[in-house]
Order: structure tokens, then sequence, then C-alpha cells
């Protein structure tokens, strides 16, 4: 299958899940949230759990795609599409003109970060014949037990920890509290987020497509001479963002827990994998990670 036939095909299905998506909000019965929790008079939590049930059934669907296809890098651009799905319910299921800077501030902030996510995914999809090499590496090394951490592993827990992260959101679009101080600054840290982001993977996709490649070659110029995961770094920031502009809405600080949790989803999970594989398969590595620290700058006196 070519890449603009698979593409189409990613297309359809996604479009396909956002409608599962949509029934399921409307006809599905919810999780019982509002029962459970009794939070501050005035914020309904029945929205919030309908979302939820939507997102889990959205998952499920995507689980399928990816059992039917074997390829379950069919749920990878789920983790940049989701939020932006949340924006567009937001957006039906509140007054838009009652929005002031706050709300239309983390609308362009989800959304830049959705879409740049999104198409970088695009940039570097190559179809149906390209699987992520740790659900490969899973594949191989799960055998009969690797559904279970298909499902449970691959796609469950990142959509949760996704909703997690985007939880504070609820509370901008419904907020209990305004303050301005807070709202600017998760603004600032995710939109600096996102600009960490988009030039750490244009300077990997230049890298990628460089004359005269080697299997050996460590990208060391760039941002990436001075990190050796800016673009976890910036994913940080983001989240971290998004839960600022949930504290000046009103959020609890419960709902840090999100962006807390892919702090610890990076530093304990993909960068040791990373860094693993990388040492691995080139020698220079270890020298490179000598010199150049993971995710904090370090700040050398002239």
């Amino acid at each position: 299958m070519n890449r603009t036939r698979a593409l189409m095909e990613i297309l359809l299905i996604y479009v396909s899940v956002a409608l599962v998506g949509l029934l399921t909000y409307r006809y599905a019965p919810t999780l019982g949230l509002a029962s459970l929790l009794d939070l501050e008079e005035g914020f309904s939590l029945e929205f919030l759990d309908q979302m939820l049930v939507a997102d889990l059934a959205m998952t499920a669907l995507i689980y399928v795609v990816s059992v039917a296809k074997r390829n379950s890098s069919a749920y990878d651009a789920y983790w940049s599409v989701i939020p932006f799905y949340f924006i567009v319910a937001f957006a039906l299921n509140h007054d838009v003109a009652s929005w002031g800077w706050p709300q239309w501030g983390a609308a362009l902030l989800v959304s830049a970060w959705s879409w740049r996510l999104t198409l970088n995914w695009v940039r570097g999809w190559s179809g149906w014949d390209h699987e992520d090499w740790r659900y490969m590496n899973f594949r191989e090394s799960h055998g009969r037990a690797f559904e279970l951490t298909n499902f449970f592993g691959i796609h469950l827990f990142p959509t949760l920890i996704v909703f997690a992260g985007c939880v504070g959101l609820f509370w901008v679009y419904q907020p209990m509290a305004y303050d301005p101080v807070w709202h600017a600054l998760g603004l600032a840290v995710g939109f600096l987020g996102v600009w960490l982001e988009f030039v750490a993977d244009n300077e990997l996709a230049r890298f990628r497509h460089r004359e005269n490649p080697t299997s050996e070659d460590i990208l060391d110029t760039g941002i990436w001479g001075r990190l050796r995961y800016p673009n976890y770094l910036g994913e940080m920031l983001f989240w971290f963002g998004v839960c600022f502009c949930g504290f000046g809405a009103g959020a609890p600080w419960l709902t840090a827990a999100g962006a807390v949790s892919m702090v610890a989803l990076f530093v304990f999970a993909s960068i040791p994998m990373k860094e693993e594989r990388m040492a691995s398969r080139k020698p220079a590595f270890k020298a490179y990670c000598q010199r150049v620290p993971a995710l904090l700058p370090r700040f050398r006196n002239r």
C-alpha cells in the first residue's frame, strides 16, 4: 500500500473514531463521577464524565484497528489528536461568545500543539509498513501476552494519562475563578514548549534527510547539541502550561497529576528505553551523553 493511500485510510479511521466518540458522548451511560466526587458548587462533572466515556470508546476502536492491521502505531496519532477533539467539544457545548482571552488562549495553545505534532507525525509516517520500534520489541518479547500489553500499555494507559493532562481544561471552560497570572504563565510555558518541539522536530527531520548518512551518526548540533531530548522537554512544558491555565480558572491542585505523570512517563520510561536503544546502536552515544545533558541545559561560564 503506498503512503498516500495509507494516509487517506488513517484519515478515514480517525473520522470514524470521532463519530464513535460523538455517539458515545450523546447516548452512552456515564461512569458516575459526579456522584463519586464532591467538588465546589457550580462546577459540573457531568461533561467531564461524558468526555471520558467517549475517550475510552474511541480508544477501544483504535485498538480494534491496531489488531486488525497488526500494527499498534495506528494509535500513535491519537496522542496529539484527542486534545484538539476536546477543544472542539468545548466550543460546541459552551457559549463561545462568552469566551475571554483565557479560553481563546488555551484553545490556541492546544490547537497549535495538536496540529503541529500531528503534522509532524504525518511527515514521518511511511505507511502501514512502519510500526514503532518499542511496539515491535513488545510484540516479540511478550509473546502471547502481547495483546494485554497492547491494550493496557500501548492504548489505554496513554489515553488515561493524556486525559489526566487535559482535566484542567474543563475548569478553563467552566471557570470557578480568574487568576490572570496563572493564565498568562500557563500560556507562556505552554507556547515555549510548542516552540521547543517545533525547533527540535524540524532539526531532527533535516538530520534524517541529510546527505551521505551513516548508521552511526548522532545529531549533536543546534538544540540537540544543548539537550539530548529537547522534544521531550517541550512536551513536558506544554502539559504544565495546560495545568497552569487550569489553576488560573480555579482547578484544584490535584489536577496537576496529569502533568506530573507526563514527566514520570518520559523520565522513567521513554528516556531510559531510548537511551538503551541508542547505546546499543551508536558507539559514540556514550560520549554524547557525557557531553550533552538530557533535559536541563548547562550554562557554561565563558
